[in-house]
């Protein structure tokens, strides 16, 4: 008796987890976007652009796009890489993400958040930009993060875009901003 009732309890939590259509999971993933920066570039100029095209939808999710419902960016972090040696110097960044897909600009697309005086040394740990969570939501703009998950839900390729301007000593290497977006599809599995 104990196990048909056991048994009939777990079907019923099962069949309630399935939708008219089937059963929703969540799938994550997290995308690595890499920026080479220039250190003539950033010695030279006040604001130099890097801009790079990607489609998340296609890179991370290429099995699930069809069945997405919705796409949840659930942290952004960056990670400074491939420095030897200690530099004197910090960086701004802001990094935007153009929609309309236009030539690397400082000027185009939405700003997705600013940053100030980044030490321009390797990270240890990837730094926190954004997260879904309440007691540490980061710095980004929540309505651009919006855009972002809609775009990839609509499978268009976005333009991620970053300016970075240099205070203090000149670079002599060039190095590597790193940006890691983990993202969670929830799709209709049949």
């Amino acid at each position: 008796m104990r196990k048909t009732c056991l048994l009939t309890l777990v079907l019923t939590v099962f069949l309630w987890g399935c939708g008219e259509a089937g059963v929703e999971s969540d799938i994550s993933k997290t995308s690595e976007i890499d920026f080479d920066i220039e250190a003539s570039t950033l010695n030279t100029a006040l604001g130099s652009t890097v801009g790079q095209s990607f489609d998340f939808a296609n890179q991370e999710f290429a099995s699930y796009v069809s069945d997405a419902e919705k796409f949840t960016l659930n942290r952004l972090e960056f990670e400074i890489k491939d420095l030897t040696g200690a530099p004197a110097a910090t960086l701004d960044m802001e990094i935007r993400i153009d929609f309309s897909n236009n030539t690397a600009s400082k000027t185009d697309g939405d700003a997705l958040l600013s940053v100030t005086n980044v030490p321009v040394a390797n990270t240890t740990s990837p730094v926190l930009l954004f997260s879904t969570d309440a007691s540490n939501p980061g710095i980004a703009n929540s309505s651009v993060v919006t855009a972002l998950e809609q775009a990839i839900l609509n499978r268009s390729t976005v333009e991620l875009e970053i300016t970075s301007s240099k205070t203090g000593a000149d670079l002599t290497q060039d190095f590597t901003i790193n940006l890691l977006f983990d993202l969670t599809a929830r799709v209709q599995l049949d």
